[in-house]
C-alpha cells in the first residue's frame, strides 16, 4: 500500500510508516476516511509518546492493555485529577510554568474527563447523540424499528459506519439532527482522550494560551472541538512534512491529516 504517514514509535529507534487502511481497519471505506479525517493527526505524535495500535478499539478491555502498556503520570492540574502519557504531561508542566511566569494559566476544561477517558467514557457520550438521533429518525420514518434494533446490537466499527453511511443520507446523529455526530462526539474507542493524548483546555479561546501550548508539542486537531488539544510533540514548523495540513476556522488553527493525495490499500 501507499505509505501516508510517518509515525514515531516511543520504543523503537528508527521510525516506520502507516497507511490510511492500516490506521483505520473498518469495513466501509467512508467510516474509515471520516473517522481518520477528524482524528487522524494523533498518529504522527512523537517527542517521547506513544501511537495507538489501531484507529479504533473495538472495547474496553483493548484500551485497557493499551493503557497499561504506555508510561503516564497523573496530577492535579486546576483543582482536577488528570492523567496523560508522561511525555504529553511533561509537555503540559513545561507550557504551565512558563505560562505562569507570563501570567496565563492552563487549566483542564471538565474535571479529570478533561484528558484521559475509558472506552465506557466515550461509548457513553455516543450513546447520548447515538440513541436520541434513533428514536428521532425512527418517529419521522427515515429509519425503520427494525433496523434501528439492529444498529443497536452492531460491534462499535460496524455501528460507526452504519451511522456515518445514514448520515450521507441527511440522517445525522449530532444534537439537533442537523449535523454529524463527529461534531458532538468521538466515535467509541477512537477519542484521542482514550490514548492519554489529548486535553480539554478551559483557556481555549486565548491566543497566547494557544500559541504556548504548541510551542510546547499541543496542537487542536479535531476541526468540531474548540477544547480540544492533541499532543503532537513536534514544533509546528514540522506538522506540515508529516501528513498534516493546516486548516483556519473562526480565527483557530487545526492540524488535521491531509487527504488530498489518494490513498490506496
Amino acid at each position: 500500500s501507499k505509505d501516508f504517514l510517518k509515525i514515531a514509535g516511543d520504543n523503537i529507534e528508527k521510525t516506520h510508516h502507516i497507511s490510511l487502511f492500516e490506521a483505520c481497519p473498518i469495513a466501509d471505506g467512508i467510516a474509515e476516511r471520516t473517522v481518520f479525517a477528524e482524528y487522524g493527526a494523533i498518529f504522527v505524535a512523537s517527542g517521547g509518546a506513544t501511537i495507538p495500535s489501531r484507529c479504533i478499539f473495538a472495547d474496553g478491555s483493548a484500551v485497557l492493555t493499551f493503557q497499561n502498556s504506555v508510561r503516564s503520570k497523573t496530577m492535579t492540574v486546576g483543582g482536577s485529577r488528570i492523567t496523560l502519557q508522561e511525555a504529553a504531561m511533561n509537555a503540559l508542566a513545561e507550557a504551565r510554568e512558563e505560562g505562569r511566569k507570563r501570567g496565563l494559566s492552563i487549566t483542564p476544561r471538565g474535571g479529570s474527563i478533561a484528558a484521559k477517558r475509558s472506552f465506557a467514557d466515550t461509548k457513553r457520550l455516543w450513546d447520548s447523540r447515538f440513541l436520541p438521533a434513533l428514536d428521532y429518525w425512527t418517529g419521522k420514518g427515515r429509519i425503520s424499528k427494525k433496523e434501528a434494533s439492529a444498529a443497536k446490537a452492531l460491534s462499535i466499527a460496524d455501528q460507526i459506519s452504519t451511522v456515518l453511511n445514514w448520515e450521507t443520507e441527511s440522517i445525522y446523529f449530532a444534537k439537533g439532527f442537523s449535523k454529524s455526530i463527529l461534531f458532538s462526539v468521538a466515535a467509541p474507542g477512537a477519542s484521542q482522550h482514550i490514548s492519554m493524548l489529548a486535553l480539554d483546555v478551559q483557556q481555549f479561546s486565548n491566543r497566547k494560551v494557544r500559541d504556548l501550548l504548541a510551542k510546547h508539542g499541543w496542537f487542536q486537531t479535531v476541526r468540531s472541538d474548540f477544547p480540544h488539544f492533541t499532543y503532537l510533540g513536534v514544533t509546528r514548523e514540522r506538522l506540515g512534512t508529516l501528513g498534516l495540513k493546516k486548516v483556519l476556522q473562526d480565527g483557530y488553527e487545526f492540524w488535521v491529516p491531509d487527504l488530498s493525495e489518494e490513498v490506496k490499500n
